[in-house]
């Protein structure tokens, strides 16, 4: 918790610096997940009668709208509008806390290497999650097709793959801001990262879980009452778990590397 609760105090500090990081986040979520599919599910669910279809669990599991080209191409958008939100998100923050600064050509500086790194990441980050959403949707259309009731062990087999995905993930958690602080090649960050995060994991598994999950529960419950319900509030959940998750992942880097947080000094 020690992470996310000094994440979380640095966001309630500058959240007038954040605010338009927070937007384009809240936006971008917007299109990219298909809620009406959430929306079905939850509804089968309710009515005891859930669906096998393989197409719709992944529809539910993976974070892309694949519902027409319209959709797809609003989602592509949308992951590239995430990919400039992370860059300029964690250049703000990098000069905020290790110089103090908050000018625009501070920010700029630092940018385009941002952008480079945080496009691999996401490629990687979505790959990884299209490989899990495949296995929860094999788990679930199959245990759909058993008898009433049985089906919650897929639900929990599926939950437990989360938090071992989520789990593994937090080993790499440090890669973008060790990479963006040291300079070092990306494959250089990566398993410098590694081994810090491997003696702090149970913090930062922590500093994950809880905004994704708090989002996934509440939008999940939110979707009963529809799409367009779940839209709305699913965006607003999800944009403020990523931007919480990138703000943590920056301060616990800076905190276990010992930098000297200039952001706190009084001048």
């Amino acid at each position: 918790m020690r992470y996310l609760i000094s994440a979380l105090k640095y966001i309630k500090d500058n959240y007038i610096i954040l605010l338009p990081s927070l937007a384009v986040a809240i936006l971008a979520f917007a299109p990219a997940i298909d809620y009406s599919a959430m929306q079905h599910i939850t509804q089968s669910f309710a009515d005891g009668k859930l669906t096998s279809r393989f197409s719709d669990w992944l529809k539910l599991f993976m974070p892309f709208n694949s519902e027409n080209w319209a959709t797809v191409l609003l989602t592509l958008a949308a992951y590239v509008a995430l990919v400039l939100d992370v860059a300029y998100t964690h250049s703000m923050v990098d000069k905020h806390i290790r110089f103090g600064s908050k000018s625009f050509r501070s920010i700029i500086s630092s940018f385009t290497i941002n952008f480079i790194y945080g496009f691999i990441c996401m490629v990687v980050l979505i790959l990884s999650i299209f490989v899990l959403a495949v296995l929860m949707a094999l788990i679930m259309s199959a245990f759909a097709l058993a008898p009433a009731y049985v089906f919650i062990v897929g639900i929990v087999l599926c939950t437990a793959l989360v938090v071992v995905y989520v789990f593994i993930s937090s080993h790499f958690f440090l890669w973008l801001p060790c990479a963006e602080i040291t300079g070092f090649k990306m494959s250089e960050a990566l398993y410098s990262s590694y081994a810090q995060a491997k003696t702090v994991r149970g913090r930062l598994f922590t500093a994950i879980a809880l905004p994704v999950f708090t989002a996934l529960i509440l939008t999940t419950a939110l979707s009963f009452l529809g799409s367009v319900v779940a839209t709305i509030f699913g965006s607003i959940l999800f944009g403020c778990a990523y931007m919480v998750v990138i703000i943590t992942s920056y301060i616990s880097y800076a905190e276990i590397e010992g930098i000297e947080r200039e952001d706190l000094k009084k001048y």
